[in-house]
């Protein structure tokens, strides 16, 4: 699921929003506060240990008050989530309907329909994942998004219908902020009692997320017709920011 055997998170020296994945470039930065993961990743690992949903609320607050600037700042981190999620919907809509858009990306429809899944999963990401630092993370929020939303088996475009398109995107976007938080926890991981400890504690915090997600952007796409990819961009960026207003009102 995660990438939480692998991942040793960012230090506190590191810009609080790398200047690729920022959706307001050119806007002024504050500086990293001094140990800016430690109350988040101490949270964290008592969460690990204990399994009290309580910790994983207060690693939360932290991670948004401080380890991400807060929501003024931390939102900022996810401008290529946002402008990969807006070509996802044209793509997805485009296999769901006609084809034409996506064949002009190189993905048409007749050569999709009937592959299995996660080929179709493969292609999509390959397509549409950005040349940053963000590319793996991303890649993996769409390949994750729609094995969960669509089950394995054989692609069918004729399933992409609205409903099933939105749940693709707020599952996107909550799997792109899982990872994001999976690799900031960094060393704490290792708190885990034990190896079975780990994907319960990462299938906790996905739900969580997924919860909060939905919450805020559900709505966003379900009230509204003819979206646009600027419209999910800014569905999915309003979302984000709510999202982190109600993590920074969490206990510290």
């Amino acid at each position: 699921m995660g990438t939480s055997s692998s991942s040793r998170g960012s230090g506190s020296n590191q810009p609080m929003v790398p200047p690729w994945a920022d959706d307001q470039p050119g806007a002024p930065v504050p500086p990293p506060p001094p140990k800016r993961f430690q109350a988040f990743r101490t949270s964290f690992g008592k969460f690990l240990k204990g399994g009290d949903g309580g910790d994983l609320r207060k690693s939360l607050g932290h991670y948004a008050r401080t380890s991400t600037g807060g929501s003024a700042v931390g939102p900022r981190r996810f401008g290529s989530v946002y402008t990969t999620g807006g070509d996802l919907y044209d793509v997805l809509k485009s296999l769901g309907g006609d084809g034409g858009e996506a064949a002009e990306r190189g993905l048409s429809k007749e050569s999709l329909a009937g592959q299995p899944l996660d080929v179709v999963c493969q292609r999509l990401a390959e397509t549409l994942a950005p040349e940053n630092g963000d590319s793996d993370r991303i890649r993996e929020a769409i390949d994750e998004a729609m094995l969960e939303v669509m089950g394995e088996g054989d692609f069918d475009p004729d399933r992409l219908d609205e409903e099933t398109i939105n749940r693709i995107l707020g599952e996107y976007l909550s799997q792109s902020i899982f990872q994001e938080i999976v690799e900031e926890v960094g060393g704490s991981w290792a708190n885990a009692p034990d190896e079975q400890r780990t994907p319960e504690a990462e299938g906790e915090l996905l739900e969580v997320i997924r919860v909060v997600v939905e919450k805020n952007l559900g709505p966003s796409l379900s009230d509204a017709k003819d979206l646009t990819k600027a419209d999910i961009h800014r569905f999915m960026r309003e979302a984000v920011t709510e999202v982190w207003r109600e993590w920074e009102s969490f206990d510290e």
